[in-house]
């Protein structure tokens, strides 16, 4: 028989589950039985709730949880089991998104550590279903504290990148060693992490008011300002981080540097504009 719980916890957390469920490609029900595993012998203090709207949260054990749960409350001196599971829910929604990823990430986290101590080659499976083998270096997190990413080099496609840990679905440690190469740079890349690996990488662009004003909002993947002279800016960013911020833009943004990406902005438009052509004709 399953063991059924429901949880009045207050709408942020509520909210957080919600989105972390999305965004960690997940279940909820595997989630609250994650976080009942990892939690449920720590010693978690009340936390303290301000908020008049509650929603309710039900979930049921599974299996491995369902067979200790009752020696848990026992050996825990738990009366109120509501208040139990809420206080491991608040515990876990109250970090910021990275530390959340990192939580659930655990298993995966502690062998990346022990291939960067080590100097391990690992393989990669992604839940795309792509395959790669890299030489990782550091776990590093966005500056916004919204995920983690792993700076390595990626042995296959021979380049140094950044791979979200989100979308890791497995890793094997692999009995390859190998040094670090170019030292200098990695260490950099790790003193002033950013997940696009914009050291040394810089583009030109004219900004309209009205982009000055997007600019200045929109804090998500913003690059660094390196000078502004009137409407010409010049940011350290990279070609990815440029295509992935300066779409909102439209026409409000005009790249003049470097040339690949001012084509590619052109060609991204050309083709929206070949869309809505199509569309008014029929």
């Amino acid at each position: 028989m399953e063991k059924k719980i429901r949880v009045t916890i207050n709408k942020s957390a509520f909210d957080i589950i919600e989105s972390d469920v999305q965004s960690f490609k997940i279940t909820k029900n595997y989630l609250i039985n994650y976080i009942f595993d990892i939690l449920k012998e720590e010693k978690i203090e009340t936390f303290h709730q301000d908020e008049e709207k509650k929603e309710i949260i039900q979930f049921n054990l599974n299996k491995k949880n369902k067979n200790i749960y009752y020696d848990i409350l026992f050996e825990n001196n738990i009366q109120i089991e509501a208040e139990f599971i809420r206080k491991m829910i608040y515990r876990y929604t109250y970090q910021s998104k990275s530390s959340r990823e990192l939580f659930l990430y655990r298993d995966i986290v502690d062998r990346l550590k022990y291939s960067i101590k080590n100097r391990r080659v690992i393989k990669i499976n992604f839940d795309d279903d792509r395959k790669t083998s890299i030489l990782p270096f550091y776990i590093g997190t966005s500056k916004l504290e919204l995920g983690n990413y792993i700076f390595c080099y990626d042995l296959l496609e021979d380049r140094y990148k950044n791979y979200k840990l989100s979308n890791f679905k497995s890793i094997f440690i692999t009995q390859e060693k190998r040094e670090w190469q170019n030292k200098e740079f990695i260490n950099n890349v790790i003193k002033n992490f950013d997940p696009f690996l914009s050291q040394g990488k810089k583009i030109k662009a004219i900004l309209s008011e009205e982009g000055k004003k997007i600019l200045s909002t929109i804090a998500l993947n913003r690059p660094e300002t390196i000078s502004c002279n009137g409407d010409i800016y010049e940011f350290k960013c990279s070609e990815q981080q440029a295509k992935r911020y300066f779409a909102y833009f439209f026409n409000e943004i005009e790249i003049l540097e470097p040339l690949s990406l001012r084509e590619w902005f052109i060609e991204k438009y050309r083709s929206a504009l070949r869309i809505y052509e199509n569309t008014k004709t029929k």
